[in-house]
This record gives structure tokens, C-alpha cells and sequence, in this order.
């Protein structure tokens, strides 16, 4: 079985300084009963778990285990949701390939137009730093543009987590701050969606990432494939998370 934080049996260790420095003769069922006996005590106070016994299942009801395998959870569907009357949603994602980062973002009207996007480069940084800089480019770009009341919406819960709580590595102080000082969070919203519904983001993070330079497009210029998303999100259609 794989190594594990639980109990390590020391039957055998036992009985070899018990025939070596006891004169007590090593019994192979003796020691063969304190292991079953120890796995058995393990399993009843679950210590020993399903992810215990991978690779090993086939032994696991020589010891009285049942192995069940946990079903996994139904697929959901997921909305992108068009933001209030006289508000802009920001989407933003970041991306990380080979120790590289990039992000990217959209502006979207109350209609699900896209106003601008984005997408930019970040080079060495940690994905954490990542999300952090696509919202705090999201939110420049908008103010930049005149907009307020912003909705910012990112699939990432500890970039959210950070920004609204507090906490993180001195690295990304200095963002969240800037971050900070251009949302009111009385006024404005920061809040997650899943990955699923964040797919336009996602694919300008990762366009980001080929490209290696910062660049925006306009509502007119924004290539097929990113507007074939937009208008995804803009009639209401669902993605599928857990497939």
C-alpha cells in the first residue's frame, strides 16, 4: 500500500528483536494476527480510508473491508449571468503553462455586449499572483474607459478570498491594494463562477499566454471564436461542469 499519515504496523520489527535479544521464537501467524489485527483497528477508528487501499483492493476483504467506490457528483449546469442595468461585468482569468503566466479579461454591458477586452502577459509569477493582476487590468481598463459600478467575476476563489478577507503572501500585497483602492466595495461586487462559465476570460488568458504582449480589443475586432463565446453567454446557454 501507498505511504500514508496513519500508524505504521510494527509486528515484524517486534518479533525480530523478540527472537534476537528474547530467545522468543518468530511465529509467522503470530505476527501475520497482529498486522490483521492492527489494519482491522485502523479501519474501525478510519484512519485506514478508500484512498488507503489503491492499487490493493483486491486485498482489502481479506481483512473484513468493504471497498465502495463514492459516486461522483451529477453534472451541473452553469449560467454566465448578464449584469444589472447600468453596470458592467468583468470577467477575468489567469493562466499558467510551464511556469509561465498570462490573463486575460471582457467588459460586458448590461446586454452581455462586450464593451473591451483583454489580454496580457506576466511572465515568472505564481497563478495567485496571476488572477490578481488579470482583475486588477480588468478594473483599470473599465475606469480607464469611464465605467463604474462594476461587477468583477473570476473562477478563482482564493484571488476573491484575498481581496475581500484579507491574508496572502507579501508578494501580492501591493496589487490587492491597488485592487482595493479602485473597487468600492460598497458599491461594487466581486464574486466566483465556475470555470465553466468563465470561458470567454479564459480562452484571452490563454491567447495571452501565445502571444507574450499586452493587447485590447474593441467589440469590432474581437476574433470569431471569442464572440461565438460572447453570444453563448449573452442568450442564456448553460455549460456543463462534471462530465
Amino acid at each position: 500500500m501507498e505511504k500514508h499519515d496513519f500508524p505504521i504496523d510494527d509486528s515484524l520489527w517486534t518479533a525480530r528483536n523478540d527472537a534476537k535479544h528474547r530467545d522468543i521464537a518468530m511465529e509467522p501467524r503470530r505476527i501475520i494476527w497482529r498486522v490483521y489485527h492492527t489494519i482491522s483497528l485502523l479501519h474501525t477508528g478510519h484512519l485506514f480510508r478508500h484512498i488507503h487501499w489503491r492499487g490493493d483492493m483486491d486485498i482489502a476483504p481479506l481483512f473484513g473491508v468493504i471497498i465502495t467506490t463514492p459516486s461522483p457528483p451529477p453534472p451541473t449546469l452553469v449560467f454566465w449571468r448578464t449584469p444589472p442595468v447600468g453596470s458592467y461585468k468583468i470577467n477575468t482569468d489567469g493562466c499558467l503553462k510551464d511556469g509561465v503566466a498570462s490573463g486575460g479579461g471582457i467588459i460586458r454591458d448590461s446586454s452581455g455586449q462586450c464593451i473591451r477586452a483583454f489580454f496580457s502577459f506576466y511572465g515568472d509569477c505564481t497563478i495567485l499572483e496571476a488572477e490578481l493582476r488579470a482583475i486588477l487590468d480588468g478594473i483599470i481598463m473599465a475606469q480607464r474607459l469611464g465605467l463604474s459600478v462594476l461587477w468583477v467575476e473570476s473562477d478563482s476563489t482564493l484571488a476573491i478570498h484575498c481581496i475581500t478577507k484579507g491574508g496572502g503572501l507579501w508578494h501580492i500585497q501591493a496589487t490587492l491594494r491597488h485592487i482595493r483602492h479602485l473597487l468600492a466595495l460598497d458599491r461594487d461586487t466581486i464574486t466566483h463562477i465556475f470555470r465553466e462559465g468563465n470561458q470567454v476570460a479564459d480562452l484571452l488568458a490563454s491567447e495571452g499566454w501565445d502571444r507574450c504582449y499586452y493587447y485590447e480589443y474593441n467589440s469590432q475586432d474581437l476574433p470569431r471564436r471569442h464572440r461565438s463565446l460572447v453570444q453563448i453567454d449573452r442568450f442564456g446557454l448553460p455549460t456543463v461542469r462534471g462530465l
